[in-house]
């Protein structure tokens, strides 16, 4: 699938800025270097880069209100790298051996090294965020506060049911911290009013959500080429993610009775897998896990019709909404 322009258009500056901040010596710098995708792990240029989403946003934001894109850089950098020492130690807490299709950084390099490689990307992320002002500084750490809140939240929902509401509640801070910030580094950038930056952040609400239910999907119904892990991957680690919490929700008698049994386990089997997509469908999470990702874009862009970007800038916007419902269906 083609990506939207808003996010091809950065990614050259993105890259390079990476490279820039990222370039020191020793092992450390090595394994910030492979995590992001500039090396190989040989110290040879590599072509593992994520979609840099959220830098993306800051730097299209903040030039749609008026911003300069050489004075939003370090602010979009600092909250890329804030995501990407938060992904370094996601794949130590949740166990994931692959990251973008290849060895994550755990798993090549050791546990111990990745904890320290990902203090000190959150290290770098600061540093940068201080080249712009202490206001955008503030607003980093606030969301990468909310941020690590969030992944607590959900490292709890391993071990006890969550309803959809607690559900929401943890995506709005472990997912939907850093998309929030986004817009409003770029808003903060470009010196806009209050009442456009709190329009912009109501809009990060609901991509958020919508963001990480779709990927909630694809870690049950996609398939490995899309999303880098085994199709029920969430389930094998009885992670209560927005397909559970409907199914724990609907199901009744029998049905609510395995799953609880299922998720209660240990170690799950490839039939067990099995069962628990069958009580999905059964009681229909798909179809409303899918409706749900419609309806958080719909509501963004009501919200983006009350910020002033320009035709183009509303259109490429739009154009990553509809990106993240196709990627959803």
């Amino acid at each position: 699938m083609t990506l939207p322009r808003l996010l091809a258009r950065y990614r050259d500056q993105v890259k390079a800025g990476l490279a820039d901040v990222l370039h020191g010596e020793g092992l450390l710098y090595a394994i910030l270097r492979y995590h992001v995708g500039l090396e190989d792990g040989q110290g040879v240029a590599g072509n593992h880069m994520g979609k840099f989403l959220r830098p993306s946003l800051v730097l299209s934001t903040a030039e749609e209100l008026g911003g300069k894109l050489d004075q939003a850089l370090p602010a979009a950098l600092a909250l890329e790298l804030i995501h990407d020492f938060s992904l370094i130690h996601d794949d130590v807490q949740d166990g994931d051996r692959t990251r973008r299709g290849r060895p994550s950084v755990w798993s090549r390099y050791g546990v111990d090294q990745a904890i320290n490689a990902g203090d000190l990307m959150q290290a770098l992320a600061v540093s940068q965020a201080l080249r712009t002002s202490r206001k955008v500084t503030q607003a980093l750490l606030e969301a990468t506060v909310e941020m690590i809140e969030g992944q607590g939240l959900d490292l709890d929902g391993e071990h006890e049911p969550v309803a959809v509401p607690q559900y929401l509640k943890m995506i709005d801070k472990k997912t939907g911290a850093l998309i929030r910030c986004a817009f409003r580094l770029g808003a903060m950038v470009a010196g806009a009013p209050a009442e456009i930056e709190e329009a912009l952040v109501e809009m990060g609400t609901q991509l958020g959500r919508a963001f990480q239910i779709r990927d909630d999907l694809l870690a049950v119904w996609g398939d490995k080429k899309a999303t880098g892990k085994p199709q029920g991957s969430d389930i094998r680690r009885r992670k209560k993610s927005l397909p559970a919490a409907i199914a724990l929700s609907r199901a009744v008698g029998v049905e609510q009775g395995l799953l609880r049994e299922l998720y209660d386990k240990q170690t799950l089997t490839d039939e067990d897998v099995k069962t628990v997509v069958g009580v999905m469908e059964q009681v229909g999470a798909h179809q409303a896990g899918q409706q749900m990702v419609i309806d958080y874009l719909s509501q963004a862009q009501v919200w983006l019709a009350k910020v002033p970007f320009s035709e183009s800038g509303k259109k490429e916007m739009e154009e990553l909404i509809d990106y993240l419902a196709r990627r959803a269906r």
